[in-house]
């Protein structure tokens, strides 16, 4: 039994795809019901195996279901299954996004009005953090930290560096479809969206912002010029980094870096770590777990690794929290890198898997030309290098999402890379 007219279905269903989009950098509760909204408007209106079966004919797809799969396997080999499979249960959108992506095949001006409203929602979030900051500045506290990182995404209870990200998307999202807009509008929401992404202060994001802003000039300019705008790109970085104190700050923290604490054996709660170095400390005690359990081939399983490392934690004395201030420390803290946590939960066995399905989005973005695409997976191969991005909602689905979304772009066979 239909509900809708096939018409009148499919634009409901690429409303609902749009606002799924605009609702990434608000609640994960909305975002979700979208989701679920979508899905259950798919299987009323009868097309739920039809559109299962369109997204069974890609090969992508195809690897992501088989990476899925790797980890209900491990979920069940999981002493902690409860913990397992509520990890399962965070990346099922896996399975469903591509179904809902390609449920139907999507015009380019329908992408155009999908990643219009993500990149509208951006702003609306922008705005808000900005006006949050400004009347906190205001009425409550002169610090400047509040128009920086964490303390700036507070009011939408989102972390900075994934606010990043999503604001480096829009970026391209915004420059790809530059042609079809005024250059003022252009010129005036990419100036936004840079801004809000050096406020929010992420050193890695910092770096796939210039990479990408480097890879655009070489797309669309003669050599000569995008060596220019190169320069400029990165002068102008330079400067940000060296003139605004909060981003300096971040930034001479990690270059002044203590990294004789990596090598240490035991630590204290008042072990002095920085990103850098807590990041590696967490790698180094993920190889101890893999080697200790013989877990290089399939791991040490999905629902099992976190329990794991909370126990290392505790052996090597990496502060674990004050019982009495509600303080976990570093308690629940994952590898911070996607790669590891990947090796670390399948094994080799699983990273390979997932190093194929990098390799053939990026072998399909560069044989088809496909500018956006490339982009949004370079973004998520540097991403995945300082974040276990598949481990929270917040980086799963926007990952699944777009890189599945700019794969239905078919670009002009005479553009290039």
């Amino acid at each position: 039994m239909k509900f809708f007219e096939e018409n009148t279905y499919r634009k409901i269903h690429i409303l609902i795809i749009g606002l799924i989009a605009f609702t990434f950098p608000f609640s994960i509760i909305l975002n979700s019901a979208l989701i679920i909204l979508c899905t259950t408007f798919l299987i009323l209106q009868g097309c739920f195996v039809k559109a299962l079966l369109n997204a069974s004919k890609i090969l992508f797809v195809k690897i992501f279901w088989l990476l899925l799969f790797l980890y209900i396997i491990s979920a069940l080999l999981s002493k902690n299954q409860h913990e397992g499979f509520a990890i399962i249960e965070r990346k099922a959108s896996f399975f469903i996004l591509p179904i809902l992506i390609f449920a139907f095949p999507i015009s380019i001006s329908e992408i155009k009005k999908i990643c219009e409203l993500f990149v509208l929602g951006i702003l609306v979030a922008f705005i808000i953090c900005l006006g949050y900051a400004l009347y906190q500045f205001a009425f409550n506290s002169r610090e400047l930290e509040l128009f920086f990182y964490q303390k700036l995404t507070t009011v939408l209870n989102m972390n900075a560096v994934y606010m990043a990200s999503y604001s480096i998307i829009a970026l391209h999202i915004s420059l790809y479809f530059s042609n079809e807009y005024s250059k003022v509008l252009v010129a005036t929401v990419c100036i936004l969206l840079i801004i809000f992404c050096i406020l929010l202060n992420s050193k890695m994001m910092f770096l796939c912002l210039c990479l990408g802003l480097i890879i655009f000039a070489f797309k669309k300019l003669s050599r000569l010029q995008a060596f220019l705008a190169s320069s400029i790109i990165l002068v102008s970085m330079f400067f940000v980094s060296v003139g605004i104190p909060k981003v300096k700050e971040r930034i001479s923290l990690e270059v002044n870096s203590n990294m004789s604490v990596v090598k240490q054996d035991t630590f204290s709660y008042d072990t002095p770590f920085t990103g850098t170095s807590l990041r590696l400390v967490f790698w180094r005690l993920s190889k101890e777990i893999i080697k200790e359990n013989n877990g290089w081939l399939i791991g040490v399983h999905t629902g099992d690794f976190q329990d794991l490392l909370n126990k290392k934690y505790k052996e090597k004395g990496i502060y674990t929290g004050n019982p009495e201030l509600k303080d976990t420390g570093y308690l629940g803290y994952g590898p911070h890198n996607q790669y590891i946590e990947i090796l670390l939960s399948l094994g080799f066995l699983g990273l390979i898997v997932f190093i194929c399905l990098l390799g053939n989005y990026i072998k399909n973005a560069w044989v088809l030309n496909n500018y956006l695409a490339f982009q949004c997976i370079l973004l998520f191969v540097f991403f995945f290098i300082s974040e276990s991005v598949l481990s929270v909602n917040k980086g799963i689905v926007v990952f699944t999402f777009f890189t599945l979304l700019f794969l239905c772009l078919k670009p002009s066979t005479k553009e290039s890379l």
